[in-house]
C-alpha cells in the first residue's frame, strides 16, 4: 500500500507541526496548491533565465560606455551579475501575493518561503560585494546568512532570549550581550554607510569650482567627522544606551588623551588651523626644514594627522601638521605664483663687465619660463678675490614646474654666450711670496 501525503511529510520532517505552531494548516506535497506553487517557482526561474540571456549583450554594451565613474560602474556590474535572482525573487513574490489574495495562507507558504530566501540571497550577495574590504564583505555575508538561517529554523527567538539574559547594569542602564551585539552590528553598518555618504558628498564638494581648495578639504574632513559621530550616536541610541552611563568611559578617554595622545590631538588641531587660515592648500609648492633635511615639493594631501608633500624625485614625505605650525615654511605659491630667483655669476677682472651683464640678461630671456615682465636684471654685487661678482635676477610664474631646472637652463645659456664672447669665468688663484729662504742640503748617491 502506498503511503499518503501526510506520511510522506512526516518522513521528510515534521513540517505540519511547524505550520500548525504558526497558525497554518497541514501541507500536502502532492496537492493542487503545492503543485501550483512549484509551477510558479519554475516559471519564475525560466522567465529569469530568458530575460537575463536576452539582456546580457545590451547591458554589457551599455556598461562599456560608462567612463570615469568607477563606483557606479562597479555597482551596476554587481547588480547585472545578480539580475537573475532579482527577477526570480520578483516573480515568486508576485505569485505569492496573488495566491494570498485568492486562497488560504497555507496554500502560498512554499512560494512565500522561496521568495524570502531568493530575496535574502540577492540582498546579502549584493550588499556584501559592494563592500570592497574583503574582511568586512565576508563578515557581512556570514552574519546575514547566520541570522537568516536562525530565523528560518525558528531558533532566533531562543538565541535572542539567551543573549538578553546575560546582562549587567551601569547606573540606570541595563546592558546585555544582545544589546552589545546589536550595537556592534549596527555601528559597523552605520559607519560603513557614513563613509560612503562622506565619500559621495566629498566628491560633489570637490567638483564645485566656486569653493576654494582649502575650504573643500575642510568641509570634506568636517563632514566625515560629523557623519561618523552621528553614526555612533544613532547606534547607541537605537539600543537604548543612556549616554550618562558613558561618563566613566569618557573620563578614561580624557586621561588617555592627556597621557599619550597629545601629539595626535596636536596634529589634528594643527591640521584644522592650516585649513582655516588658508596658509596651505593642495597643489602649493613649499619648502620646509625637517629632521631629515630641507624638503621641497608639492602639497598632495592635507590629512587629519599629516600633510603629504611630493618631492621632485617622486617620493612623498608625510610631515606632521604641527611641524607647519612650529617651523617656518616657504610657500612659493601662497598668494602669488610669481617668484624671483637669483643666480650668482663671476667674471674675470679683464672682462667687459657691461658686455657680461648684457649677455646674462639675454640668456635669461632665451629661456621660455623666464618672464619678460618683470624683466631680468643683472647687478654688480662686489669685487671678489678672483672675480667681479655679478647676480642675475629673473622671475617665473610656475614654481610648481621646478626651480632648479630653470636655473640650470639659464646657467647653460650663460655658459654658451660667455664662451662665444670669450668671457672668462675665473677660478680662485693665489700668489705665494717666500720672504726668507732656508738652504736645503741635497745629497746624491754615487
Amino acid at each position: 500500500m502506498e503511503p499518503d501525503a501526510n506520511q510522506l511529510n512526516q518522513g521528510f520532517f515534521d513540517l505540519n507541526a511547524v505550520l500548525s505552531s504558526i497558525g497554518i494548516g497541514s501541507f500536502d506535497i502532492f496537492g493542487f496548491w503545492t503543485l501550483l506553487q512549484l509551477a510558479i517557482i519554475l516559471v519564475s526561474a525560466l522567465i529569469g533565465r530568458l530575460i537575463v540571456s536576452r539582456l546580457r549583450e545590451p547591458i554589457n554594451e551599455r556598461l562599456g560606455r560608462i567612463e570615469n565613474q568607477r563606483a557606479l560602474l562597479r555597482t551596476l556590474i554587481i547588480l547585472h551579475r545578480r539580475l537573475f535572482w532579482l527577477i526570480f525573487a520578483t516573480g515568486t513574490w508576485i505569485g505569492y501575493f496573488v495566491l494570498r489574495s485568492i486562497t488560504w495562507p497555507s496554500h502560498s507558504f512554499l512560494v512565500g518561503t522561496v521568495a524570502g530566501l531568493a530575496t535574502a540571497w540577492f540582498l546579502i550577495s549584493f550588499m556584501s560585494k559592494i563592500i570592497r574590504n574583503r574582511f568586512f564583505s565576508r563578515l557581512v555575508a556570514i552574519v546575514a546568512w547566520t541570522v537568516t538561517a536562525f530565523y528560518i529554523l525558528g531558533w532566533l527567538p531562543k538565541i535572542q532570549a539567551t543573549l538578553d539574559s546575560a546582562a549587567f547594569t551601569i547606573g540606570s542602564s541595563r546592558i546585555s550581550a544582545l544589546a552589545v551585539l546589536k550595537t556592534g552590528l549596527l555601528l559597523i553598518a552605520l559607519i560603513w554607510a557614513a563613509l560612503l555618504a562622506a565619500q559621495f558628498l566629498g566628491n560633489l564638494i570637490g567638483k564645485n569650482e566656486d569653493i576654494s581648495p582649502t575650504v573643500k578639504v575642510l568641509l570634506q574632513k568636517m563632514l566625515k567627522f560629523v557623519l561618523l559621530v552621528v553614526a555612533v550616536i544613532i547606534s547607541l541610541n537605537a539600543v537604548g544606551i543612556d549616554f550618562t552611563a558613558l561618563a566613566v568611559f569618557s573620563g578614561a578617554v580624557g586621561i588617555g588623551v592627556g597621557l599619550g595622545l597629545q601629539n595626535i590631538v596636536s596634529n589634528f588641531i594643527s591640521g584644522i588651523i592650516l585649513l582655516l587660515d588658508k596658509s596651505m592648500k593642495p597643489g602649493d609648492v613649499i619648502e620646509i626644514d625637517t629632521v631629515s633635511g630641507s624638503t621641497y615639493g608639492w602639497v598632495q594631501h592635507l590629512g587629519a594627522r599629516y600633510t603629504a608633500v611630493r618631492t621632485r624625485d617622486g617620493t612623498e614625505t608625510l610631515i606632521p601638521n604641527e611641524t607647519f605650525i612650529n617651523t617656518p615654511v616657504t610657500n612659493w605659491t601662497h598668494s602669488n605664483k610669481v617668484v624671483r630667483k637669483k643666480l650668482p655669476i663671476g667674471v674675470s677682472y679683464d672682462t667687459d663687465v657691461e658686455k657680461a651683464i648684457e649677455l646674462a640678461i639675454d640668456a635669461a630671456d632665451a629661456v621660455p619660463r623666464s618672464l619678460k615682465v618683470p624683466k631680468p636684471v643683472c647687478l654688480v654685487k662686489g669685487f671678489g678675490d678672483s672675480s667681479v661678482d655679478l647676480e642675475l635676477r629673473f622671475w617665473i610664474n610656475d614654481p610648481e614646474g621646478g626651480v632648479a631646472n630653470v636655473s640650470s637652463q639659464i646657467y647653460l645659456e650663460i655658459w654658451k654666450r660667455y664662451k662665444e664672447a670669450k668671457i672668462e669665468i675665473p677660478f680662485p688663484q693665489r700668489d705665494l711670496n717666500i720672504r726668507s729662504s732656508i738652504p736645503i742640503e741635497v745629497k746624491t748617491k754615487r
